[in-house]
């Protein structure tokens, strides 16, 4: 099921976090408050990802399944997961 919603909050949150990131650097504020910041826009992005894959194999791979294009879709997911790991 496609939750595109609950991803776009995330990503949005996460340019919110950027976004701070850069007024920060600007403000020259404490460089491990940056660092924290950088990390949680960071762990939002990591979670919107898994959203988007998890969406991904439960929509276009089960498609792909049905109508027998299944080896190019576990082809790419084989490549992203080399990207990734």
């Amino acid at each position: 099921m496609h939750d595109h919603k609950n991803i776009i909050k995330l990503l949005k949150t996460a340019q919110g976090q950027v976004e701070s990131v850069i007024k920060m650097t600007e403000d020259d504020r404490y460089c491990l408050d940056i660092s924290t910041q950088i990390n949680a826009s960071i762990a939002l992005l990591k979670k919107a990802q898994k959203e988007i894959l998890v969406n991904h194999l439960s929509s276009c791979v089960m498609d792909s399944i049905h109508t027998k294009d299944s080896e190019t879709k576990i082809e790419e997911i084989g490549l992203l997961l080399k990207k990734l790991l």
